[in-house]
């Protein structure tokens, strides 16, 4: 999931970079606002008076439990049924981890591209019809809106396109169209593709797409590449419609879906039957520490900075950015690790992601061209002080009202688009039977934290000084008077 304001803009334009690196980005690290990405501070009088908040009613959606069932393809699905809703939402996530050792990142940007030209020349003909393109950790997303009365149509659509989105001839071409936009993808993109790739110890080239990357895929490999992405047995179909899929019509297109959306020959799918264990990560991926950033800015020991080529960014800048992997396997781990970025984010750029039993943390640091060290420093001395101060209950409820609120306003304000929440939820949930009630519970948990909980928590992973080591910087766009003047503190590992 991430957290931050709520930013509905489609995530494509940033497929050159790392999907996950993406998240970061669409959540507003480096996003299209020209100002440092902060939220107001939360300023109030304490109130012993105010009712407390059930978040059943509030902060969660009023749906109830799914209807479950397998297509004929084997694809997984949902279908959350709001009686007389005039919206119709359908949203296909297919794994990238389950088979992350036969996708490359080029081979899936190709095919990415290659669906998004089908789908969208099938959508033209839908009036209203819209769609969009998401990444999550571990996972992408399409997703595909209209109005409930033409559902038959955008099921049959987007059945359709991930048919035959896969020929040949259409991969070719999307892959001509990737390699004409190379080089587009701004500085910011490159050092959150850095940063994800360090904390999980993966080479940059599985986690990028280059130029080399995208050339050396020859027919085969796409082909490949895309059958192996949207292996339907693999695949998880979430719907949320004012009919049933018992509904004649929807049931026909549906069986349609499942039809022409084939799994591809020669091939076995992972075999995983729930929501949960298709798009979990495989444990061995878990992200480590990394020893190399234990020490930041200290005389002794100098901080390590990746440093990846690329060009200056806005204001002739180099972006750089902090971050660290936080452990979240509990409900509790996770509510903590979002109500202390929403804190966090009152002063600093700072975003997180949780994908279930890990989240990423970062933060986008402003580099003065004249003094590039005192940025870094003043970063670490701003971070800190935050497990300094005392976070009073009222201001703790206060944030998490308004980090709750947003999530839902978020919903809303996308058509009422609950398998959004929904693809929350899973992120949220240890197993299926979970994912229902995540939302709810995941409320309660952050309203009940504490104000000493909240301290331990910004104690032990907000500290860059004084906490758990495993912090790292990323650099892109260091010229030669940035790197004489890092050097005198920063070990710089360039990396091509």
């Amino acid at each position: 999931m991430i957290d931050g304001p709520p930013n509905p803009a489609p995530a494509r334009h940033l497929r050159a970079a790392l999907l996950v690196a993406g998240c970061l980005v669409s959540a507003g690290l480096g996003g299209c606002r020209c100002n440092e990405e902060t939220l107001a501070p939360v300023v109030f009088d304490a109130n012993d008076d105010r009712p407390a908040i059930d978040p059943t009613q509030v902060l969660a959606p009023p749906w109830t439990p799914p209807q479950v069932s397998l297509l004929d393809n084997g694809g997984l699905m949902h279908w959350l049924h709001e009686p007389g809703s005039l919206a119709f939402h359908m949203r296909v996530l297919l794994p990238t981890s389950i088979h992350g050792e036969k996708l490359s990142a080029a081979g899936t940007a190709i095919a990415l591209e290659a669906l998004e030209i089908r789908l969208t020349a099938r959508l033209r003909r839908i009036g209203g019809a819209t769609f969009d393109l998401r990444s999550r950790p571990g996972r992408v997303e399409i997703v595909v809106h209209g109005r409930d009365r033409d559902a038959e149509r955008l099921i049959t659509a987007l059945g359709d396109s991930l048919a035959d989105a896969g020929s040949s001839k259409l991969l070719a071409l999307a892959q001509g169209k990737v390699l004409a936009r190379q080089g587009r993808a701004e500085p910011v993109s490159l050092a959150a593709a850095g940063l994800i790739s360090s904390l999980f110890e993966q080479p940059l080239g599985r986690e990028f797409t280059s130029k080399q990357d995208l050339v050396d895929l020859g027919r085969s490999r796409l082909e490949r590449g895309w059958s192996t992405l949207t292996d339907p047995r693999d695949a998880v179909v979430l719907v949320h419609a004012g009919r049933s899929p018992e509904d004649e019509d929807l049931s026909a297109a549906l069986a349609h879906m499942g039809k022409r959306w084939k799994p591809p020959l020669l091939s076995f799918g992972s075999g995983k039957r729930s929501v949960t264990a298709r798009l979990r990560p495989p444990t061995d991926e878990s992200p480590r520490e990394d020893p190399r950033a234990t020490w930041l800015l200290t005389e002794s020991s100098p901080a390590p900075m990746i440093v990846l080529p690329g060009e200056l960014g806005k204001g002739g800048r180099a972006e750089v950015i902090l971050g660290r992997v936080i452990p979240t396997p509990t409900v509790e781990d996770r509510t903590l690790a979002r109500l202390c970025q929403r804190l966090i984010q009152e002063e600093l750029d700072a975003r997180l992601i949780v994908a279930g039993p890990v989240s990423i943390f970062a933060i986008r640091v402003r580099v003065s061209p004249s003094d590039p060290v005192h940025s870094l420093e003043r970063i670490i001395e701003r971070t800190q002080a935050f497990s300094e101060r005392d976070q009073l209950p009222d201001r703790l409820e206060q944030a998490a009202r308004l980090w709750l609120g947003a999530r839902v306003v978020e919903a809303s304000l996308s058509g009422e688009d609950w398998t959004s929440l929904w693809s929350d939820s899973v992120d949220l949930a240890g197993e299926d039977r979970e994912i229902f009630t995540a939302l709810a519970t995941d409320a309660q948990g952050m309203l009940a934290l504490d104000s000493d909980q909240v301290r331990s928590f910004l104690d032990t992973w907000f500290d860059p000084r004084g906490g758990e080591p495993g912090w790292t910087w990323v650099a892109v766009g260091l010229n030669d008077s940035y790197r004489t003047k890092l050097g005198t503190k920063i070990k710089l590992i360039d990396l091509d």
